[in-house]
Parts: structure tokens; C-alpha cells; sequence
């Protein structure tokens, strides 16, 4: 699945689990698993503001910010030096 090409307008306040921010708010993120993923590994990931059952939700606000300030790769760049 791909992230939309326009995102959904949103409040920045609104919280927003995971799912719902990569399918309308976070074009720039290449999948859910990797969003996963940067929750569990990346220690600058937005914390969590409240629970919705047993989903997190988190801020779109942040999550935006946190996407756009994000480290990335130069492309063109490998690892296998």
C-alpha cells in the first residue's frame, strides 16, 4: 500500500494512530512497517499522547514534524563500503 498523494486535511492537535497518519497525513513515509518500525528504533519518534483501546495515538502535528525532520539517506548511497 502507498501513502495518497494528497494528504487529508487535518488539526495538528488531532490524535491519530499509526494507520490513519501514513494513509492520509505522512505522504512521505515509504509504508506502515516502516513506520513501525522508526516508532520502535528511532529515539526522536513522538511520544504517544493518548490511547485509544489498545492503539496509541499520537499527535499529527508531531508526526508530521517528525517526518519532515527526519535523517534520510543521500540518494545514490549503499552501505557496502
Amino acid at each position: 500500500m502507498t501513502s495518497p498523494v494528497n494528504p487529508a486535511p487535518v488539526d495538528d492537535d488531532q490524535a491519530v494512530g499509526l494507520r490513519e497518519a501514513f494513509e492520509n497525513h505522512l505522504p512521505g513515509v515509504a509504508s506502515l512497517d516502516a513506520l513501525r518500525f522508526a516508532r520502535a528504533k528511532d529515539r526522536t519518534f513522538p511520544k504517544p499522547v493518548e490511547k485509544r483501546g489498545t492503539e496509541l495515538l499520537y499527535r499529527a502535528g508531531d508526526l508530521k514534524r517528525w517526518a519532515r525532520n527526519r535523517p534520510r539517506a543521500a540518494t545514490g548511497t549503499t552501505d557496502l563500503d
